[in-house]
């Protein structure tokens, strides 16, 4: 049995690719950071708004993002990896700007990575970077979801990517996923469930999809982790935390909603000032470290999937909005409810191999004091124990082939169910 540390990371690097090198750099230190105190075995990185608002422009910055990621000195002893990086910007219709950066030590057994196209197991024996040549790719699953699902029906960069492999004999899950943000203040104030019923949705499509199309995925350990845009009940947040205040409402010149001013009675000093964009409260740093556990009674949109989903307690501070200013990279930008938006989730068999993990796992935000964009990147570090008995002994193709068969059969069972209950024409 092999002990194998294993490093989750989620991170949304949107503002990352519009400010340049300079918070580039940082947040490449930030993963050296990690990886040299927890030293993984296997390194799993999720991004998402990958190349920022605008692919375009930041095309060549993301393939110097991807060389310098590479080239860092903690990479050195990972001798295979895969990387996947959506370059589909042309088609918003399957453009998801999500990227993923599995690597793997060299001290590692034999590693497989599934082929959605020949449904079976490939070697991964050397690093590959699959960017411009993205779509060329067979062994990860690119996912958008229906366009009735985003809010107002208008396509954005939202999706998920689905992975799978082999390390010895444990068959890992990996999705990384960007659910759908609060693009209204006013309208998450007024009416809290409509962009939390959005995410509901697409992410109930996601897991019912990823079942469906992978029959034997509920035995295996499966972690979907990405930017879940989860945000706290703001209409409740803004009662608990303006209770008793007056408000001061300015309108633009064509009848719209401006701003909202939550006066205090008493002194008349301005609590909070909402806008379209703009959330700021007098007192952000209510929502630190230090007071984070006030208002994880707010953080209520996953309790939805507690019997699908599986996380540690959150003990680090919202992981969104913070300041962009290199400068000031602990203090939060005041344009959203600070939120625990970036989260790790896991299936219960996954649950089930953090928990039985012989080190204690650490669950936690990447960066505290630095600034690495507006998202603090979250981190899982446990680790995975690997039965490398049968690929030792010689026995990883009659293995890859009992594995390959077994999905074959499952696909075919419900293939056959739903042959027998279709209706027969008469």
């Amino acid at each position: 049995m092999l002990n194998v540390p294993i490093l989750l990371l989620t991170s949304n690097v949107g503002s990352m690719f519009e400010e340049g090198h300079e918070m580039i750099e940082a947040w490449l230190n930030s993963i050296t950071s990690v990886v040299n105190k927890y030293k993984p075995k296997i390194l799993c990185i999720h991004c998402q708004e990958v190349g920022g608002k605008d692919f375009n422009v930041s095309r060549d910055l993301v393939d110097t993002f991807i060389e310098q990621f590479l080239s860092l000195e903690v990479m050195s002893d990972f001798d295979r990896g895969r990387i996947h990086l959506d370059n589909d910007s042309h088609d918003i219709a399957l453009f998801t700007a999500l990227g993923t950066l599995y690597m793997f030590h060299k001290s590692l057994p034999s590693i497989y990575s599934w082929d959605f196209l020949d449904r079976n197991y490939k070697p991964v024996t050397d690093r590959q970077v699959f960017f411009k040549n993205f779509n060329e790719s067979t062994c990860l699953l690119r996912i958008k979801y229906p366009k009735e699902y985003f809010p107002d029906e208008r396509f954005s960069r939202k999706g998920y990517l689905h992975s799978r492999y082999l390390i010895g004999t444990k068959q890992i899950d990996l999705v990384n996923i960007h659910l759908f943000h609060d693009a209204s203040n006013f309208t998450a104030k007024d009416n809290p469930h409509y962009y939390s019923e959005k995410r509901r949705d697409a992410l109930n499509y996601a897991i019912n999809k990823l079942k469906t199309d992978n029959p034997d995925m509920t035995s295996n350990p499966c972690y979907m982790f990405g930017d879940f845009n989860f945000r706290l009940n703001t209409k409740d947040v803004i009662e608990y935390l303006c209770g008793g205040t007056t408000q001061n409402k300015a309108m633009k010149e064509n009848g719209d909603l401006k701003s909202i001013e939550f006066m205090r009675t008493t002194d008349q000093q301005v609590i909070l000032n909402l806008e379209l964009k703009k959330f700021d409260y007098y007192d952000m740093g209510r929502f630190t470290i230090q007071a984070a556990r006030e208002f994880r009674k707010f953080d209520i949109e996953y309790h939805t999937f507690s019997g699908e989903l599986h996380e540690l307690p959150v003990r680090f501070p919202p992981s969104y909005p913070y300041s962009e200013d290199l400068t000031c990279g602990n203090q939060f930008l005041g344009t959203r409810c600070p939120s625990w938006c970036d989260r790790i989730f896991a299936s219960p068999s996954g649950m089930k191999a953090v928990k039985d993990s012989p080190v204690e796992p650490v669950y936690n935000s990447l960066s505290p004091d630095g600034c690495v964009g507006d998202h603090k990147p979250v981190f899982l570090a446990f680790t995975l124990r690997i039965n490398d008995e049968e690929p030792q002994n010689g026995n990883s193709t009659q293995l890859l082939s009992e594995l390959n068969n077994t999905f074959k059969q499952c696909q075919q069972n419900i293939s056959n169910a739903m042959n027998d209950s279709a209706p027969v024409d008469k």
